[in-house]
């Protein structure tokens, strides 16, 4: 007590009365250091990717104490979808999710996740993902970004409002884009790309201002896309993968126990999202033929055109690709080959 007084009196009643407040609060009530992290993503609180998104933010929660908080805005509530990558690298979010493929104008290695027909399913794409994650890691980390997980879409196979039974079908019809891919696939279809973002595509769908569109089985599900789209080819043209990343000084700034435990967190999420992605596919394809859609592979010499035609896009993107790209491209060849 004698201590306490001298303190008193050297110090002020005011001042010792805030000491002896901050030592008398309950072990655990102040989390100092605690890091609040703003996650955008464009996807709806239903869709498979966000439900996942918002258990890898309580699985974070857990594991690190609540030193690391994310805050999942879904739907584009937080930044319009074509703003999320700019946007988390501004400073705008802590964090985000995009579709690795709608950002190849950024650089040429985001696109080889849409090359078509190079992957044949979800173990193809595993490999691919294998090969060209450590060049992703590399390029976000230049970018002033870290990669947390990537969990693949359903394959992209094709809707249409009618029948597909020739290449001729395709002429003139609209396809929406939502990518340097697939606006180049619409233009050497002869179909004409119209962009249209995940957060618009159910009123284009409902409104028919589409004719065809190349996603997956849960997207279609998502947009009700039987209300126009009434066939549904399985072409599976690629496997594309959303990524998550953070804020590289927001990660960097973390100590060494809880980057560990946000890793940790990450590595869960993306194992259940390659599981949850498996099925839901096959749930939302019972879904389309539940709802009067067609499903069914398309007809044969039509997918040796588009055969030709991911040859024709794969010969354009190593055009432009460097020796990371062609370095990625190589490894996945040679050890699909090797299987």
């Amino acid at each position: 007590m004698k201590t306490i007084q001298r303190v008193m009196c050297r110090l002020g009643k005011g001042l010792f009365l805030g000491f002896f407040f901050v030592m008398a609060m309950p072990t655990g009530v102040a989390q100092a250091g605690a890091v609040h992290v703003d996650l955008a993503t464009a996807y709806g609180a239903d869709n498979f990717h966000t439900r996942n998104l918002q258990q890898f933010a309580d699985d974070t929660r857990k594991l690190t104490n609540g030193q690391v908080d994310f805050a999942i805005h879904a739907g584009g509530s937080l930044l319009k979808p074509t703003d999320i990558y700019a946007g988390v690298r501004m400073g705008k979010a802590g964090a985000g999710e995009v579709i690795m493929s709608s950002l190849s104008k950024e650089h040429v290695l985001f696109g080889i996740d849409a090359l078509p027909f190079i992957v044949s399913g979800y173990e193809d794409a595993r490999r691919l993902w294998a090969a060209s994650r450590p060049a992703m890691e590399k390029l976000l980390h230049e970018q002033g970004l870290q990669l947390l997980y990537a969990v693949p879409w359903p394959p992209q196979n094709l809707y249409s409002r009618r029948e597909i039974g020739t290449m001729k079908d395709f002429k003139g019809l609209s396809m929406r884009s939502y990518g340097p891919a697939t606006e180049r696939i619409a233009e050497l279809i002869g179909a004409r790309p119209m962009t249209i973002q995940a957060v618009d595509l159910e009123k284009a769908i409902a409104e028919e201002k589409l004719d065809l569109i190349l996603t997956s089985s849960s997207t279609g599900v998502d947009t009700r896309a039987w209300t126009t789209l009434k066939h549904y080819y399985k072409v599976s043209a690629w496997i594309p993968k959303n990524m998550v990343f953070i804020d590289r000084k927001l990660y960097d700034g973390l100590d060494t126990r809880t980057r560990e435990k946000l890793d940790e967190a990450a590595r869960s999420a993306e194992e259940r999202g390659w599981r949850l992605s498996q099925e839901s596919n096959q749930s939302a394809e019972n879904q389309l033929a539940a709802n009067k859609v067609s499903v069914s592979t398309i007809d044969f010499i039509i997918r040796s055109y588009l055969d030709r035609l991911g040859e024709t896009l794969a010969r354009e993107w190593l055009k432009k690709a460097g020796n990371d790209e062609l370095s990625v491209l190589l490894k996945y060849t040679t050890e699909r080959s090797a299987r």
